[in-house]
């Protein structure tokens, strides 16, 4: 069972967290949330992919590691900055401004390349009292073996010290 104290510091926001956009907020609280399960995850990941959708949106796609991790989700959507880490921030900041304790993931992708930075979520879920990891930039939102994780964070601020 994991401790309420673990669970409740991942409801925390922080510097790059802290500012979920309202309008982002309304889209997705027009789905049901009454029950927050992977299939309501999944379609509240699509709503933010749309968000960065190139057929749609002017689109600034970021592969910097700095660049990356070091920006608000406000900004992160105002700029259309695509990136692991933009987007996982976003994640973050959505997921517990909705009241669900969000982790900010860091590690790498290893398939093409076994020293590619990358970041994910993982998202906690009371039903089953674990956190569940998700990657917004997969097709699927799912985690593969080539996945690796190196750290968990409540924001990405704790990367900068």
């Amino acid at each position: 069972m994991i401790s309420n104290k673990k669970i409740k510091k991942y409801l925390k926001f922080g510097k790059y967290t802290l500012d979920c956009p309202k309008y982002l907020l309304d889209k997705i609280k027009k789905e049901d949330l009454s029950n927050i399960d992977q299939e309501v995850v999944h379609r509240i990941f699509k709503i933010i992919r749309q968000e960065f959708d190139p057929r749609v949106h002017k689109v600034n796609i970021v592969n910097d590691f700095t660049k990356s991790r070091f920006i608000s989700a406000q900004d992160a959507l105002d700029n259309r900055q695509y990136s692991c880490g933009s987007l996982a921030t976003v994640v973050a900041s959505i997921f517990r401004t909705l009241g669900v304790p969000t982790k900010l993931i860091d590690g790498k992708y290893i398939k093409d390349n076994s020293n590619m930075k990358h970041a994910w979520n993982e998202l906690y879920f009371l039903n089953e009292d674990k956190f569940l990891p998700f990657d917004v930039t997969k097709p699927n939102f799912e985690i593969s073996e080539y996945h690796i994780k190196e750290g968990e964070h409540i924001d990405w601020d704790e990367l900068e010290e």
